[in-house]
């Protein structure tokens, strides 16, 4: 039995009325006729404690009728467990889900939530059995199927809102796993959530197991007002002859009323270099720039702080402003070289920014180990491999991260003895000086190389001619083609390095691709897949995973970092198949470090909420419940709907027949005083 208001049970307390009046005697005056009492002395009545109730019955129902006023008045009604066990439907299996997203940090809405989750406890019959599962984009279940209600209680007050996403399928699928083997007479299970919108994907099919029941229990309120960091803008800044750092916030207003005055922040470096006010207007953005500042030397961390609101973990968002990358490329030329042979390579690759490109040329016959240990891409432009350690200086090269790109021209000569590096072997050139020349047929614009160019107006690598390309025999993975099917572009992975082999040359010898517009984005995207090369992002989301592995060539494994959460937790990167992987499970800033006491920090990782779980719109839970169990309300076996408390007890209406009852207690009351005698 459960109390709408169980504080007006306090009323019990009025039952010691009628206790007192049964044990106080009361004076009975009887009028005696006598002639005249001025000659008697006049006596005082005094009241005497009786010391035992005389009418039992009397006592009890004037007991029971003011009881029954004091529960009527405190809205009792039974929960689900209760009507189970009192309907003799036996044991159930309850999966009571738990929403532990971050949007379960605003306001009050985690207390809430952990009070809905107890009070689902304290509805359990003593047969039932039950799994408390908490879920978020993920599922966690804390105990499963167990009549321990201390241990459930224990890990719902052990619980803390995380900062991931709110996803409701992955928590349905784990309560219909746990339902579906069940042979309990009843099966249900109590949702507890905010019901943010966001967490409902209509188009995933899910549907409990027939005749399993779900109760949907809301925490979220009619109107929220939330103002968010929706997202981070870092650019950098050369004009002024010196670099500078220009970063912008874009706030969001989620509420239906406007903000005037709200105060933002820059931090860089754990520093506040500028403050600002912001008016944002109802369900509107706003973007502030700050005004520039010295580009830090290394990767320093920045944040934009809100002044804080009902969910302050969206009130400040994590960057990492990166200093501007470059990556090192040695062209290898062969002897006696043409003037031009060069020249369009390096000029197209010096004007790079994203990243930049630092470009040396040599001759391929005096190359040095030395020279390979700084540089990240070898690019063999017309020109024979090294021979003797020059070569198995290359070779080692490639095998440990580095990137070759080879253009096969006519003096590209690859002969028996040079480094096994290549992807096909050489064949005899092919004319096509008749006509216009040859195009380029077929691309894989799934390749990394390729895939900035597959979509409309991105530069058209067909518009080239090509007068001459060698053939290739025994050709690995190819990436494009030309018009008559011979080889454009083809590559080999060895060990932890890539080699592209360019059937033509990169100048204007054998086609004119390098005076054609696509040339420069063509010959930097290459460059940077043979370097493995990714623009640094300055932050991103939880539950995103960064790639923190480092080159092969820089020396360090993954085994050798460790990671630093926000928290404090270490957490290995040599686990599963791909060292080096960092999944981002909490808000803040992780540190990528060497092993050991006192490692040097690496590289750090901004993680920050998902914008949209800022979004607090929720759906309609009658209507999730209808969907999940095929029609709420439709008369099917399971069907269920939201009942929050209140509208359980006014279902059940027990407080009317309380009335009833306590009324007719006072009838036969009455009646009673009147049928027992009256003893002085």
């Amino acid at each position: 039995m459960s109390f709408l208001a169980p504080a007006l049970l306090a009323a019990l307390a009025a039952l010691a009325v009628p206790i007192y009046l049964h044990l106080v005697q009361r004076e009975r005056k009887q009028v005696v006729a006598f002639p005249s009492l001025m000659f008697i002395r006049k006596v005082p009545y005094k009241s005497v404690r009786r010391r035992k109730v005389r009418h039992w019955l009397l006592l009890a129902l004037r007991c029971a009728a003011l009881a029954l006023l004091v529960f009527a008045f405190a809205r009792p009604f039974l929960a689900s467990g209760e009507l189970a066990a009192a309907a003799g439907v036996g044991a159930r299996e309850v999966v009571i889900l738990l929403d532990r997203s971050a949007s379960l940090r605003y306001g009050d809405h985690w207390r809430r939530t952990q009070q809905a989750a107890r009070d689902a406890v304290a509805a359990l019959a003593p047969a039932d059995r039950a799994t408390l599962a908490f879920f978020d984009d993920e599922v966690e279940v804390a105990v499963r199927s167990t009549g321990d209600r201390g241990a459930i209680l224990s890990a719902i007050d052990r619980a803390e809102p995380g900062a991931r996403t709110t996803r409701f399928g992955p928590a349905i699928k784990v309560a219909t796993s746990v339902l579906e083997p069940s042979e309990t007479a009843a099966r249900e299970v109590v949702l507890i959530s905010d019901f943010q919108r966001l967490g409902w994907d209509r188009s995933e099919p899910l549907r409990l197991p027939d005749g399993a029941r779900l109760r949907a229990v809301s925490v979220a309120e009619d109107e929220t007002a939330n103002v968010t960091i929706a997202g981070v803008g870092v650019d950098r800044d050369a004009s002024s002859g010196r670099e500078r750092l220009v970063v912008s916030g874009r706030l969001s207003n989620r509420g239906d009323e406007a903000v005037e005055g709200r105060q933002v922040s820059l931090e860089i470096g754990g520093r506040v270099v500028e403050r600002r006010r912001v008016d944002i207007g109802a369900r509107a953005t706003a973007v502030v720039t700050f005004d520039p500042v010295a580009a830090p030397p290394a990767a320093t961390r920045g944040t934009v702080r809100l002044a804080p609101d009902a969910l302050p973990q969206d009130d400040e968002f994590h960057f990492v402003a990166s200093p501007a990358a470059g990556v090192a490329v040695l062209v290898l030329e062969g002897p006696r070289p043409r003037a031009e042979a060069s020249l369009y390579l390096t000029r197209a690759l010096a004007v790079g920014r994203d990243p930049s490109f630092a470009v040396r040329v040599a001759p391929a016959a005096g190359l040095s180990a030395r020279e390979l240990d700084a540089v990240a891409v070898v690019v063999m432009n017309d020109a024979p491999p090294p021979a003797g350690a020059a070569g198995r200086a290359l070779a080692a090269f490639v095998e440990r991260g580095g990137g070759l790109l080879v253009a096969a021209g006519e003096r590209a000569a690859w002969p028996e003895g040079a480094p096994d590096l290549l992807p096909a072997r050489f064949g005899d050139p092919v004319d096509r000086l008749v006509g216009r020349g040859g195009t380029v047929g077929y691309i894989d614009f799934s390749h990394p190389v390729f895939e900035p160019f597959a979509v409309p107006h991105s530069g058209d690598l067909t518009a080239a001619r090509f007068f001459r390309y060698r053939a290739l025999r025994d050709a690995g993975r190819v990436l494009a083609r030309f018009d008559d099917g011979n080889v454009a572009l083809a590559e080999r992975v060895v060990g932890s390095g890539r080699v592209l082999l360019w059937t033509s040359t990169l100048d204007t010898f054998w086609s004119d691709l390098a005076i054609k517009p696509v040339y420069l984005p063509f010959v930097h995207q290459a460059v940077k897949y043979l370097a493995d090369y990714a623009t640094p992002a300055a932050w991103l989301t939880v539950g995103a995973v960064a790639d923190v592995a480092p080159r092969g060539r820089a020396g360090v494994a993954a085994g050798d970092l460790v990671a630093v959460s926000p928290s404090g937790t270490r957490l290995a990167l040599d686990a599963g198949e791909r060292p080096g992987l960092l999944a981002l499970a909490e808000q803040g800033f992780y540190e990528v470090r060497t092993a050991g006491a006192g490692g040097e920090v690496v590289r750090d990782v901004a993680s920050n909420l998902d914008p949209a779980e800022s979004d607090l719109t929720a759906v309609d839970p009658a209507e999730f419940v209808a969907a999940v169990t095929g029609g709420a309300g439709a008369g099917r076996p399971g069907a269920a709907e939201a009942v929050p408390r209140a509208e359980m007890e006014r279902r059940q209406g027990i407080w009317r027949w309380l009335l009833v009852a306590a009324l007719l207690l006072f009838v036969a009351e009455t009646v009673a005083a009147n049928r027992l005698p009256k003893i002085a």
